[in-house]
């Protein structure tokens, strides 16, 4: 699939070729239809976020349609259109199983980029 990425902090992001997102166990492969770039990944571009690994496809913030989909997933099937929260639940914290998934202990579980393939160049693994 094609990516906008940067290989390098302050580096001019490019259009690249990279390997097509592997359906996880528990999730699902998202064809991104659209995605915004915003202030957190100027950062990221910056090299601000400690979290970030080069290369890196900035675009977190996007929706599109659900490509794969695991059996086990329900609600949900191939063909939906979705889009994805900013923050990752972690799913097993105190306040997570409370339904408060916006509160995630440990505090790294916040904004979890590895958990994203990228939103700029269309695929997310997706689970939770």
């Amino acid at each position: 699939m094609r990516a906008v990425t940067f290989s390098g902090f302050t580096e001019q992001p490019t259009v690249a070729e990279v390997d097509n997102p592997r359906l996880p166990p528990g999730g699902a492969v998202i064809r991104v239809r659209a995605t915004g770039v915003c202030r957190s990944d100027w950062h990221a571009w910056q090299g601000h976020d400690s979290t970030v690994n080069l290369p890196h496809i900035p675009g977190h913030e996007f929706a599109g349609v659900i490509e794969e989909i695991d059996p086990a997933v329900k609600g949900f099937q191939v063909g939906d259109r979705v889009t994805a929260p900013f923050i990752f639940a972690c799913g097993t914290c105190q306040y997570c199983r409370a339904g408060n998934t916006r509160l995630p202990q440990p505090a790294a579980a916040r904004f979890r980029p590895e958990r994203l393939l990228g939103g700029a160049g269309g695929g997310d693994p997706g689970g939770h």
